[in-house]
């Protein structure tokens, strides 16, 4: 891959916040839009060089848009998304990066419906190993890795995106103590506050293979707040069908799924892996680009990305819409629950929440947590007495039963509202026929 881009020629914006980028660019095509703002590829008009630019309404999370800013003018890598400048204009910021025009690897797999094939899984790996090995050279923790931040240009490289809720590792602390993430690429440490280092993004990295895999991550058919408690407690997931995979693959995402993160290797070690070190050149992603590409423009970029109906538009606005920036939605979603979650403990609500002082005792419940645990008749989360006279044994039991009966009950439903659906798309079809 070759060096990362100089980007536009411009004169540094951010000296002169009353500039005009209507006079530097010309925005060409929108490429998504969500309570975030919106984000379209552009041209600069000196250079002819294409940019994506991220256009967000200053009342909206600055906190978290500064860092994504100040993560990327500190990275110099060609595996991932460069920054190039920033503007003030009608009161909205506008970003200015690297355009990757295939979109994100979750955009691809939505618009050809397809999933990977372990030779496009090996590429997409191997690149954003090393992008994660520039990362963590930093002392810098990415903290959502997903398909849907590993951005790919139109040659198939991929790259790294959305550093809205990265870390930064001191030297004087060592592991991050914030939960923080999308919940089901959560690392067990993440979930468990009992500190965690760089190699939370290599557990992520191992869910984001199964993703590409079976074009979902595990647990993904639950809520993602039950799943916060099944993570830490369950063995590490696998493949559904081990056996369709091979040997190096299944133990590339046995290495990364590693529960214990002082025995989970680094991204330096992985890249060694006989999974990587197999992976062919980027031309086998091509096909895959291609189809999305097509079906784009018969298509147009709404209705190909499943987009125009409507009903999922919020649910897309976490996903990547090639722009070098994940677009997040500003509520927790319970449906693809493809949305990132940051979380505190001082917002019950299930909007994006500021992180909080964490606490680390073994006992300690995070308040926006604290409902899920408490028993019927129990008040302020205090242990149900009726369970005091039950062993241990007889506990588990009973939970294992009560956790059956609740997997029974969401399946019913599920099942009720999946044929409603069916048949309301059915209905949809039949009148753009008409």
């Amino acid at each position: 891959m070759s060096a990362p881009p100089t980007g536009p020629d411009m004169d540094d914006p951010n000296s002169d916040k009353k500039r005009d980028p209507t006079k530097d660019f010309n925005l060409l095509e929108k490429l998504g839009e969500g309570s975030y703002g919106s984000v379209w590829k552009a041209v600069h008009l000196k250079t002819q060089t294409v940019t994506a630019i991220k256009k967000v309404p200053v009342d909206n999370d600055l906190e978290e848009i500064l860092n994504e800013i100040k993560i990327m003018k500190q990275c110099r890598s060609p595996y991932i998304i460069s920054y190039y400048g920033s503007y003030f204009k009608d009161n909205e910021l506008w970003i200015v990066m690297e355009y990757c025009g295939a979109g994100s690897v979750s955009d691809l797999m939505r618009i050809t419906d397809k999933i990977l094939n372990e030779d496009q899984i090996s590429v997409v790996v191997r690149d954003a190993l090393k992008g994660l090995v520039y990362l963590h050279s930093l002392r810098k923790i990415h903290r959502d890795i997903k398909a849907g931040n590993i951005l790919l240009n139109e040659k198939a490289e991929s790259k790294l995106a959305d550093f809205g809720v990265s870390g930064q590792l001191s030297d004087t602390m060592a592991k991050r103590q914030t939960v923080i993430g999308t919940p089901f690429w959560m690392a067990p440490e993440v979930i468990q506050e009992v500190g965690y280092d760089v190699k939370a993004d290599l557990w992520s990295l191992g869910i984001t293979c199964i993703e590409m895999a079976e074009g979902k991550p595990p647990y993904s058919n639950i809520h993602p707040m039950r799943a916060i408690f099944m993570i830490p407690s369950r063995p590490p997931p696998k493949l559904t069908e081990p056996d369709k995979w091979s040997k190096e693959f299944n133990d590339f995402i046995a290495k990364c799924l590693t529960k214990n993160p002082e025995q989970r290797p680094h991204a330096s070690e992985l890249l060694k892996h006989p999974f990587v070190t197999k992976a062919k050149t980027t031309a086998v992603i091509l096909p895959l680009i291609n189809e999305a590409t097509e079906l784009i423009n018969k298509l147009g970029r709404e209705e190909a990305m499943g987009l125009s109906g409507g009903s999922d538009s919020e649910d897309d606005n976490s996903e990547e819409t090639g722009s070098g920036t994940v677009v997040r939605a500003k509520k927790v979603d319970t449906s693809e629950n493809s949305g990132t979650m940051v979380m505190a403990n001082d917002d019950g609500g299930s909007g994006t929440m500021k992180v909080g002082t964490v606490k680390t005792s073994d006992d300690y419940v995070p308040p926006f947590l604290a409902h899920l645990k408490k028993a019927d008749g129990e008040e302020g989360g205090k242990r149900n007495p009726k369970y005091s006279p039950l062993s241990t044994e007889e506990l588990k039991k009973t939970l294992s039963e009560l956790e059956a009966k609740m997997d029974k009950e969401i399946d019913e439903i599920k099942n009720k509202y999946a044929k409603q659906r069916k048949d309301l798309e059915a209905a949809i079809q039949k009148k753009k026929k008409k």
